[in-house]
C-alpha cells in the first residue's frame, strides 16, 4: 500500500480530514518479527557453504577482507594448501575506486561490484572464524536510520539514471510507449515516473543493471 500521507496529497482537504479520523483507528502490524536472522551470504556467488551436488565444499578466506570463497568459484584446485599460502581475493587485489566500489571481472561479462560498506571486516567477521550473522534489518535504531538514508540515496540515483535511459529511448523513437497522441498528432512522451514504470514493466529498462554502473 502507498503511504497514507503520499496518497492524500492529491485529495481535496475535506477527504483528508475524514481519512485522518479513520487512520487514527487503524492499527498497522506485520506477522513477522522486525528483525530476522538470515542465511549467510558469502563468496562471489553470494551463496553459503555447499551442502550437495558435485561441486567442491572447500572454501578459503581472503586475508584482507576476511570473506569466504568456494574453491571452484575463484579457480582454485582442491589440493590448494590454504594454510601454507596467503590468499587475496580479486576484489581486494583490484582495490577501491573513488565511489567506494570494488570490481571483480574474472570470468564475468560484466564486473560484479562490492561496496566497501559490505566488507566482512566492517560487519563483525573474524579471521579464521565463521561468516558474520546477517539480519533482515539493523538490530539497532541508529543502524536502521542509516540503512534507510543509504537506500533513499541509491533509489534517487537509480531514478535519475532510469529517466536518462528513458530519454535515450524517446530520442531513438520507434516504440509505442515513447509516443503519445497530442494536439499536433503523435508526440514524444516526457520521461516522467509513469513512462519509466511502463518501460520497466515492458523490460525495456533494467533498474538492477543501472545500479551496477
Amino acid at each position: 500500500m502507498p503511504k497514507p500521507d503520499k496518497a492524500l496529497r492529491t485529495r481535496p482537504l475535506v477527504e483528508v480530514e475524514r481519512s485522518v479520523k479513520k487512520l487514527k483507528r487503524v492499527v498497522l502490524f506485520h506477522p513477522d518479527p522486525i528483525v530476522l536472522e538470515m542465511r549467510p551470504k558469502m563468496c562471489i556467488c553470494g551463496k553459503p557453504g555447499r551442502k550437495r551436488g558435485d561441486k567442491t565444499k572447500m572454501m578459503i578466506q581472503c586475508d584482507t577482507c576476511w570473506e569466504w570463497y568456494h574453491y571452484d568459484c575463484v579457480g582454485l584446485e582442491d589440493d590448494y594448501d590454504a594454510e601454507q599460502s596467503a590468499y587475496k581475493c580479486e576484489w581486494c587485489t583490484n582495490g577501491t575506486d573513488d565511489k567506494g566500489k570494488q570490481r571483480w571481472t574474472s570470468g564475468r561479462k560484466k564486473a560484479k561490484l562490492r561496496d566497501v560498506k559490505d566488507l566482512p571486516t566492517h560487519n563483525g567477521a573474524q579471521l579464521g572464524g565463521d561468516h558474520p550473522v546477517r539480519y533482515s534489518a539493523p538490530p539497532e535504531w541508529e543502524g536502521k536510520v542509516a540503512e534507510v538514508r543509504d537506500l533513499s540515496q541509491r533509489m534517487a540515483v537509480t531514478k535519475r539514471k532510469l529517466k536518462v535511459a528513458a530519454q535515450q529511448i524517446i530520442d531513438e523513437g520507434g516504440h509505442h510507449l515513447a509516443d503519445a497522441e497530442g494536439v499536433n498528432g503523435t508526440e514524444a512522451r516526457p520521461p516522467d515516473d509513469g513512462l519509466v514504470d511502463e518501460m520497466v514493466n515492458a523490460m525495456m529498462l533494467d533498474p538492477e543493471a543501472l545500479e551496477d554502473d
